[in-house]
């Protein structure tokens, strides 16, 4: 993947498949080199072709390059998205009010004559003491708005939306039990000193978030075209998917691969079955629109555990010798998240469970680097006879996978 950190839930993964991006790239530095240093609209040529061959990255450096050489030039502003005021363009409107020294409230901007005594800073907001309450208790607030999109944000989360408000504050409020719920589970107490804003980016739909990816060679592989969602290191980037059941699954996912990133900060301790595999779990849920139960079964519409079902046909659940020494950052095949998160799941609601919080600790503590101790680690914490594990945990299995439907929705 061409972002430094994009963590991904694939519907089916593939090969990689990415565009013939070199050819591109080459046949892009011979243009640009015949420009010279001060030539526009060659620039504005060559990002036009740029947009053609969906390299979005380095149409958007030609237009950078071009408002540099012409600050005025109102296209290629546009082009960046930039909003124009009586003094001049600006990257966005937020940027526009700061360099005015307006104050952000919840819904609009104010000159700061106008904020209201003792505000509280939230994210980027000033709230007042009853929004900021409302925050405290796990409530959404919506935010500001534009024509195709609205914030709504948690005490934890600013998320931008293009679906209805209801839906997304439904979707908000969800996602802050989650997190309150990992932290409590990670011992990670709420610090609102020295707290980050989490991003969540939410498209209209699955369509919108395919041509995204279609749109920008250069950041995404052609394979990203399977994902329901990812995590790029900062900001969990989806849309509506299908149903709001698999929506849901897909936010908490993302979201777990973000919080074991940005708030945990132990996503380089994961070997990738953990780091997946916990991700599955945590995204297994039950949701009545008000109360969030993470690591569940599910087995109505747990599409793993369907899958499951054929794989212990196929004798192609991996033991834990199997998991434990497959290669740190994983080869991503269409029964990898299957098997991860059964193994994760099994670990969890089994006798093995103390035992494999105690492996979990040393290998979040970066004690476990190697496939080797960790399986040490397993043999010591969990359990030594690894023949009676795999056999108690596919028995197991199967008795759960029974209650899986034959046609899951």
């Amino acid at each position: 993947m061409r972002f430094q950190l994009l963590i991904c839930l694939l519907l089916v993964a593939a090969p990689l498949t990415a565009a013939d991006l070199q050819g591109l790239t080459k046949e892009l530095n011979e243009k640009y080199s015949a420009l010279t240093n001060d030539d526009v609209e060659g620039r504005r040529k060559l990002a036009k072709w740029c947009h053609a061959k969906k390299m979005r990255q380095s149409e958007l450096r030609l237009y950078r390059e071009i408002v540099k050489l012409a600050p005025d030039d109102e296209d290629a502003h546009k082009q960046l998205g930039h909003v124009h005021a009586e003094d001049g363009w600006y990257a966005s409107v937020g940027a526009m009010h700061r360099a005015h020294g307006d104050v952000k409230l919840l819904t609009e901007w104010v000159e700061p004559d106008n904020a209201p005594d003792g505000s509280k800073l939230v994210h980027d907001y000033r709230l007042t003491q009853e929004q900021f309450d409302k925050l405290e208790t796990g409530e959404a607030l919506q935010a500001h708005a534009r024509d195709d999109w609205h914030e709504v944000i948690t005490r934890e989360y600013v998320i931008t939306s293009r679906l209805k408000v209801k839906e997304t504050l439904e979707l908000a409020r969800m996602l802050e039990q989650a997190v309150r719920a990992w932290r409590e589970d990670a011992n990670l107490p709420y610090d609102a000193v020295n707290a980050i804003s989490l991003e969540v980016d939410i498209l209209k739909d699955h369509e919108a978030f395919l041509d995204m990816i279609e749109s920008d060679i250069e950041s995404f592989d052609d394979d990203m075209k399977k994902s329901q969602g990812f995590f790029d290191g900062r900001t969990c980037r989806m849309s509506y998917f299908h149903d709001w059941y698999r929506t849901r699954r897909v936010m908490l996912h993302e979201g777990r691969h973000q919080f074991d990133s940005l708030v945990a900060q132990k996503i380089f301790q994961m070997p990738a079955w953990y780091k997946e595999g916990t991700a599955e779990y945590w995204s297994m849920h039950e949701w009545d629109g008000k109360t969030l139960k993470m690591g569940q079964l599910v087995p109505d519409v747990n599409y793993s555990l369907w899958f499951c079902r054929k794989l212990l046909k196929k004798r192609k659940i991996k033991g834990a010798e199997d998991t434990l020494n497959q290669d740190w950052w994983g080869v991503v095949d269409p029964e990898f998240y299957q098997n991860s998160w059964a193994f994760v799941y099994y670990l969890k609601h089994s006798d093995s469970a103390e035992g494999f919080k105690k492996f979990e600790s040393e290998l979040l503590e970066g004690k476990l680097n190697t496939q080797a101790k960790q399986l040490e680690a397993f043999k010591r914490l969990v359990n030594k006879d690894l023949k009676k594990f795999d056999k108690a945990y596919k028995k197991q299995l199967e008795d759960w996978a029974e209650q899986s439907p034959e046609d899951i929705r």
